[in-house]
């Protein structure tokens, strides 16, 4: 991770504004489409040079952009298409889409919110990424430990790998030590899967809810599309279980239904955001579990131990 990468949510939104400013200028849909197209081309980078002990990447794909305006010219549906993406950003910006055409409302304000939520989530899938990436570096330089004992103790003329393997107390020692070493690798990669589980669209349901509503729709049939739409897409209910007291709240003091339901929507995206966050703190604390548990005894049973007892041997000899 650097500060260069660029994150799903972050691609989708700066697409999701480039397609909104295109319809409000009177664009069709299939001209727009072309010229993200030919714009990502033109903006398309290969990837920076990277040194031999560096992670190797897969070639970067086609831009999101390129497959569906080739697609649409053959005749596909752009919504359709983004329904089987990966990625949830994407498949959001086919149910935006969609639920446009089925309940009426302006497209280019939705984008434009959907742009501004996915800000938000890139931005916390940022700070997220630089909040873990002391602790992970941490684990994996754990996760070494009794590696480098045992060449410590070869480089030293103990010859650790002879008592390990010479006779029944080095084959406890090495299988004890292989299995918290196994342990304490799995156990670290479980902290780290727990600490960066988050919904990948905090707040997205209610943003559907309220640019239903502004389609001139009773809010029955919006929620009932929503819900359909979420489903359909594969998308997480993101809140849309709450649009029903929002929208009795609006009815009764007499304002508009989307904005109240864009604040909701607002709200939930920060609340995620602070717990991603404090999930990633705490990460850093929890690590010192498998540290103390089994790493450490692993160090001592395939680093120090073997030496210990090659000392002795060399003694009583």
């Amino acid at each position: 991770m650097n500060g260069n990468d660029t994150y799903p949510a972050e691609e989708a939104a700066a697409v999701v504004e480039r397609l909104a400013a295109l319809l409000a200028g009177g664009g069709a849909p299939t001209n727009a489409w072309n010229q993200l197209a030919e714009f990502s081309k033109s903006q398309f980078q290969k990837p920076p040079r990277r040194w031999p002990w560096q992670r190797k990447r897969q070639a970067p794909a086609e831009p999101v952009e390129g497959q569906i305006a080739r697609e649409i010219r053959a005749g596909a549906d752009a919504a359709e298409l983004l329904r089987v993406h990966p990625n949830a950003a994407w498949r959001a910006l086919g149910a935006t889409w969609r639920l446009a055409e089925t309940t009426g409302a302006p497209l280019g304000p939705a984008l434009r919110e959907l742009a501004a939520g996915f800000r938000d989530i890139g931005q916390s899938e940022r700070e997220v990424a630089i909040a873990l990436a002391s602790p992970q570096a941490t684990s994996r330089i754990v996760l070494a430990l009794p590696l480098v004992g045992f060449l410590l103790g070869s480089l030293l003329g103990f010859n650790p790998l002879g008592v390990l393997l010479g006779g029944p107390i080095g084959w406890v020692l090495l299988l004890i030590g292989g299995v918290l070493m196994l342990l304490g690798w799995w156990w670290n990669r479980r902290l780290v899967k727990t600490a960066t589980a988050r919904p990948a669209t905090p707040g997205f349901g209610l943003d559907l809810v309220a640019m239903g509503m502004l389609g001139g729709n009773s809010a029955a049939k919006v929620r009932t599309a929503v819900s359909d739409t979420l489903r359909n897409w594969q998308l997480a209910p993101s809140g849309v279980e709450r649009a029903e007291p929002v929208l009795e709240l609006a009815t009764r003091a007499g304002v508009p239904a989307s904005d109240l339901l864009r604040s909701e929507a607002t709200l939930e995206r920060r609340r995620a955001r602070t717990a991603a966050a404090k999930a990633a703190a705490q990460l850093e604390v929890k690590l010192m579990l498998p540290l103390g548990a089994c790493i450490l005894p692993a160090f001592l049973a395939l680093g120090v131990a073997p030496i210990v007892i090659a000392v002795l041997g060399q003694v009583l000899l």
